[in-house]
């Protein structure tokens, strides 16, 4: 046990993986690794110098963090974040720069293209954009779905979504991430800014950008490989929303088990991760998997099907149509659309249906039996565990949409650890002031007066902790 205790993990090159002495007492670690997911060193940057972009624009401007959060919105809208999801199915066309590319897609106010990439092997066939907006300081990757004309995106499909398996693409969108990430991190360091992160995607590229949700906030590159990191310092949160995946949470629990230890230490854990899918009506694409984080059900503009479409394959093509679904949002609101009651047409998912085998399976023939009409799904059913139907469970369950409540997962782990303890410290006024501890933000000494407020509060905290201790012991 010792010579595997302290032995290096090496690749055929002999590059060092996955050892590193980072415990108390300089005992080595091996980190998990699966050694399926590694770097595509293939991949193709339409702009490998963007970073000049960024850099060139924060160089001359003097923002403080104070000016940062109250200058930044909090996320691109739902509307916003669904267009640039299908805009990553526009290809570039013959001989077209990344200027006229950035033209013809119409992007959104204040946002810029700044590199696309791509791998054109045949097993692979990933493309992938990355854009920014300066002014809010916010850095978006939209990830590209499935086109029936590329052999690779059909094979990720196949392979990928279907078996979950590791597959080429994974390794693309989480190289192209990691690079765009990399330069956010160096910009930071000499500009002092700090990025929001988003991840977004239709279909096959909604599944991807939850695979980089995984990979940025706890993965990282070594060598050629992905390993597990052993501190998350300077890690990003990326707010990741897709429309229609196929579900993702099957894959990145294989990956969690693959890549971190499986019993005491653990310390991936999915539910964090910050993800949000708007789904359609339940189709065979939408209920391939099992999904993670929050799920909306939305009600594209379906009124034009005939029974042809209602009745065979092509549901599928119809409910899943990526242009349909930006259809559902508003572009005035930049939310969803509102019924004739003026609320939003949206429902929030507690249960959904997933498929098997080529007829779909007992779950999804038992909901259309059940559902009789393709778009109305919700005349009995809200706040209802679950139906029989003909002895089968109806696996399709929603509820009204709260504007007022929010995921808990838009922070990161350690935030959330801060917001926890702040409330629990709040019910102790005699230990803990908080417009002591926040009223620095207010002048332009704040890391020094934040910095000695929060060491007064750790200091406080150990008081109050030993003397509960001994409140208790007597």
């Amino acid at each position: 046990m010792s010579a595997l205790g302290s032995a290096d993990l090496q690749n055929s090159s002999g590059e060092n993986l996955a050892s590193q002495s980072d415990q108390p007492g300089g005992r080595s670690v091996l980190r998990p690794f699966s050694g399926e997911l590694g770097v595509d060193e293939e991949l193709i940057l339409s702009c490998e110098n963007f970073i000049q972009s960024i850099k060139g624009f924060f160089k001359d401007q003097n923002l403080t963090p104070l000016g940062q959060l109250t200058a930044t919105p909090l996320f691109p809208t739902p509307h916003v974040l669904v267009q640039f999801a299908s805009k990553a199915y526009t290809d570039y066309k013959k001989r077209e720069t990344d200027a006229q590319y950035e033209t013809r897609l119409a992007l959104s106010d204040g946002w810029k293209l700044l590199t696309t990439a791509s791998n054109g092997s045949k097993t692979n066939g990933y493309f992938g954009a990355s854009y920014w907006h300066a002014e809010h300081q916010q850095v978006l990757i939209a990830h590209r779905g499935t086109k029936p004309t590329n052999f690779g995106a059909l094979w990720t499909d196949l392979k990928g979504v279907v078996r979950n398996d590791y597959v080429r693409q994974m390794e693309s969108a989480s190289t192209f991430a990691h690079k765009v990430v990399e330069v956010l991190r160096e910009v930071k360091r000499e500009c002092v800014v700090s990025f929001q992160l988003f991840f977004t995607g239709h279909s096959l590229g909604g599944w991807l950008a939850q695979v980089t949700t995984f990979t940025t906030e706890y993965l990282k590159i070594e060598g050629n490989i992905f390993l597990k990191k052993i501190y998350n310092n300077d890690c990003y949160h990326p707010h990741t929303v897709v429309c229609d995946s196929p579900g993702c949470k099957h894959m990145l629990l294989k990956m969690t088990d693959h890549l971190d230890v499986r019993h005491d230490g653990r310390s991936t854990d999915i539910d964090h991760l910050d993800i949000t899918s708007y789904l359609s009506a339940p189709n065979r694409i939408n209920t391939c998997n099992s999904h993670l984080g929050t799920l909306y059900r939305i009600f594209p503009d379906l009124s034009d099907m005939g029974w042809w479409k209602k009745c065979t394959p092509l549901y599928n093509l119809a409910t899943h149509s990526r242009n349909n679904i930006v259809q559902a949002f508003d572009h005035e609101t930049a939310q969803v659309y509102e019924d004739e009651q003026g609320l939003l047409k949206l429902q929030v998912v507690i249960d959904w249906p997933i498929s098997a085998g080529i007829l779909g399976g007992r779950e999804y023939r038992s909901f259309f039996e059940w559902a009789k009409h393709l778009n109305n799904y919700h005349s009995s059913t809200k706040d209802v565990s679950f139906q029989h139907f003909h002895c089968n469970p109806i696996r399709y369950q929603t509820k009204l949409y709260d504007v007022r409540v929010n995921s808990f997962s838009i922070f990161s782990e350690e935030e959330q650890k801060f917001l926890q303890c702040y409330r629990w410290l709040r019910q102790w006024p005699e230990f803990f002031k908080p417009k002591e501890l926040f009223c620095a933000m207010e002048d332009c000494q704040a890391r020094e007066r934040a910095e000695k407020c929060y060491r007064a509060l750790r200091l406080k905290m150990t008081k109050f902790t030993v003397q509960m201790l001994v409140h208790y012991r007597h």
